[in-house]
């Protein structure tokens, strides 16, 4: 007899405790549909060694060795995976039942080093590149921006040059800091100089804070499409339609989607080492996420980064997170038979 307690597919209320079996001595495995309590994981998936031929990993990168200004971001992972036991298990919005058409794995974290930026880029590209070779599609939950680096690195190695969606407060384009040529804020600069982007392809969204002239020059000298906040804002209710015309154009491509939380303005994301006013709100935010539909087949891999539960309040940011995680598992299309 199995321990696993079984609801059935049209059952709509009670699911708390009303299930039954919860004074039967039942362990509380990951995939718990009751998750207040037991192990956390992401979006309450199976853990690796758990999973039956999985199609998408999810992987903590818990590194935040790479900012400059406000450490924390390491922790982010664990703070999305405490958070999940609070999303649901079907996204009405785009009508898709994840676990149905994926098997999702949490892929736990790559052991990274909190004192060396270089060894930790190769465990990264290592631990990235060992999940493209099992056939999943990544998506790593982060750590500051800069880890982006080497999971581009390791996607280059199995699809070549892939064009990009990113969001975020910031282009990500400076030069050194300290004169250290990796960090946060110069990796897609690098990505660039390493032929790691399509050219033309990269597409940057919610973009309302320029450290310097220079950024301004490197994104226009090398065609990197800017859409700004006040551009987004200016989409008003048609945000997601408006947001996936402008992506069409990637269309045939291998899309990487990244997704940093200070994205998101401070008001609706506190938890974030880099928060930054004058953005857009949350469910502005899920709506320009959901634009990635317009590509959607194209994707071969994802992040999340600079979550920093230190600076949250009342889990807003982690659960936000957590709820973007989920909108990313239901945006991308079954690789294969489920």
């Amino acid at each position: 007899m199995s321990d696993k307690i079984e609801i059935p597919a049209n059952y709509v209320t009670g699911v708390l405790g009303a299930s039954g079996g919860y004074d039967e001595g039942h362990l509380i495995a990951a995939d718990d549909p009751r998750r207040i309590c037991g192990i956390a994981t992401f979006l309450k998936a199976p853990l690796l060694n758990d999973a039956v031929d999985p199609t998408i990993g999810i992987v903590g990168i818990p590194f935040d060795g790479g900012s400059s200004r406000t450490a924390g971001a390491r922790f982010g992972p664990r703070g999305v995976r405490d958070s999940s036991f609070r999303v649901s298990g079907y996204n009405a919005e785009l009508d898709v039942r994840p676990f149905d058409v994926h098997r999702i794995a949490d892929c736990g974290d790559v052991l990274v080093s909190p004192f060396s930026i270089s060894d930790t880029y190769r465990s990264i590209e290592r631990a990235v590149s060992s999940l493209i070779a099992r056939g999943l599609i990544p998506i790593s939950v982060g750590g500051d921006h800069s880890i982006t680096l080497p999971i581009l690195r390791g996607l280059h190695a199995r699809h070549g040059r892939v064009a990009i969606v990113h969001f975020d407060a910031h282009c990500d384009v400076s030069d050194t800091q300290f004169g250290q040529p990796y960090h946060y804020g110069s990796v897609f600069r690098r990505a660039v100089e390493e032929n790691l982007i399509a050219s033309g392809k990269m597409v940057q969204i919610g973009i309302r804070k320029h450290y310097h002239k220079g950024e301004l020059e490197f994104v226009r000298g090398h065609d990197i499409e800017v859409i700004t906040s006040r551009e987004l804002k200016a989409m008003g209710a048609d945000i997601r339609a408006s947001l996936a015309a402008r992506l069409d154009r990637l269309k045939g491509h291998k899309v990487y989607v990244t997704f940093d939380i200070d994205f998101v303005d401070a008001a609706s994301a506190p938890g974030v080492g880099s928060p930054e006013p004058f953005g857009p709100n949350s469910f502005e935010a899920v709506e320009a996420l959901r634009a990635v539909t317009a590509v959607a087949d194209g994707i071969v891999g994802c992040d999340l980064v600079e979550i920093s539960p230190l600076h949250d309040v009342g889990q807003t940011t982690t659960y936000l997170g957590a709820q973007l995680l989920f909108e990313m598992v239901s945006i991308i299309p079954p690789t294969r038979n489920v």
